[in-house]
């Protein structure tokens, strides 16, 4: 009796498993797929969600170099007086400074001066000249291209107010300083007392370079302002609301923090008709100035159709749905894992298929 219950006990513990593995060795090697676990079906409603589309953006702005003033052909001599400092806006009539006593003011005009002129003279430059005398308050007559009596005088008045005494009519080119515009407000000053008066064409002083053109784009290429405005801001500090590419200014840009901390070409530079420009990438983060609502369903429910640029879901409106059915859906973003829909009443109450690709056996297509 003992034997019979020892070899039952050998069956159960050995044969039997044993038997077990080769079965399940026998059917997956014929059919691997029966043995595998199905995937279940997860069904969930999209969650209703507040998006403030927050995004980081990159401002890229394109500089143009600044102008530089320089000096006229002086014949040496000693700077005894700098007048202009950074931060002066110079038009003219400003004085620059002062070589051996002398003062040398700005004189903006198509092109700088280049001959003494006295009465008799006549030409385009002596126009030139009548202007600018008549808007330094100089010149109280009709601006022509004589040099008479009249524009001696003014000469004159000018020459005294610089310092040069006796004029005697006849202006002297290397009283002025050529500006290529009015209104240049100096970033540095080239100049100092007591320097040796400055070589021709070295610079007295430069402007800042100015902004030609600026670039918004976030992680998708340029942003989108269809959906209304967005809060810009930087380091956590919100800088300005911008409606457009064109609210997005010199004035803005002097109120971030560029990626070069300041300096002039952070981008690099490159050359446009023989003058440097260069470039300034700015970080800054971007969201709606009101947020929107949207759906959120998990990233795998939404496939993307055979065109390449419709997007639907499958699921179901409820259990007594026999098959799944395709709802065309609208991508408005997503993160990891998640995909934002841009609402649809419809849509809130359909139950969306978590994974069809696992579930229905075959690529499911949008139609």
């Amino acid at each position: 009796m003992r034997r019979v219950v020892s070899w039952v006990l050998v069956v159960l513990l050995v044969v039997v498993p044993l038997a077990g593995v080769c079965v399940f060795s026998w059917v997956q090697a014929r059919d691997p797929e029966a043995l595998a676990p199905k995937p279940v079906a997860v069904l969930q409603q999209p969650t209703v969600v507040s998006d403030d589309g927050s995004v980081e953006a990159t401002i890229t702005a394109t500089l143009d170099p600044g102008a530089r003033v320089t000096a006229p052909a002086w014949q040496g001599g000693v700077v005894t007086r700098v007048d202009v400092k950074p931060g002066d806006a110079v038009s003219t009539g400003s004085v620059l400074l002062a070589v051996d006593g002398v003062g040398r003011v700005a004189v903006a005009s198509p092109a700088p001066f280049y001959r003494s002129l006295a009465v008799g003279d006549s030409g385009g430059d002596v126009l030139d000249l009548e202007r600018a005398l008549k808007a330094m308050g100089d010149f109280a007559g009709e601006p022509d291209r004589s040099f008479t009596k009249v524009t001696a005088n003014a000469v004159d008045r000018l020459g005294k107010r610089l310092g040069v005494g006796d004029a005697s009519g006849v202006f002297d080119p290397s009283w002025v300083v050529w500006l290529p515009g009015e209104n240049l407000v100096a970033q540095s000053v080239g100049v100092a007392v007591n320097d040796p008066a400055p070589s021709q064409g070295s610079v007295v002083f430069s402007t800042a370079p100015s902004v030609s053109s600026v670039a918004l784009s976030g992680p998708a290429g340029p942003v989108d302002f269809s959906s209304g405005a967005y809060v810009l801001s930087q380091n956590g500090v919100d800088v300005a609301t911008v409606r457009s590419d064109g609210d997005v200014d010199a004035g803005l840009l002097a109120r971030l923090t560029a990626q070069d901390d300041g300096s002039a070409s952070s981008g690099g530079s490159s050359s446009s008709g023989g003058a440097s420009v260069s470039s300034r990438v700015y970080g800054v983060n971007l969201r709606r100035e009101t947020a929107v609502t949207l759906l959120s369903v998990p990233a795998s429910a939404v496939m993307t159709g055979a065109d390449g640029s419709s997007t639907c879901v499958y699921g179901k409106y409820g259990p007594g749905d026999a098959q799944y059915q395709s709802k065309a859906v609208r991508v408005a973003g997503g993160s990891m894992g998640v995909t934002r829909l841009e609402p649809d009443d419809d849509l809130e109450s359909f139950y969306v298929l978590a994974d069809p690709l696992a579930v229905m056996g075959e690529a499911p297509t949008c139609r």
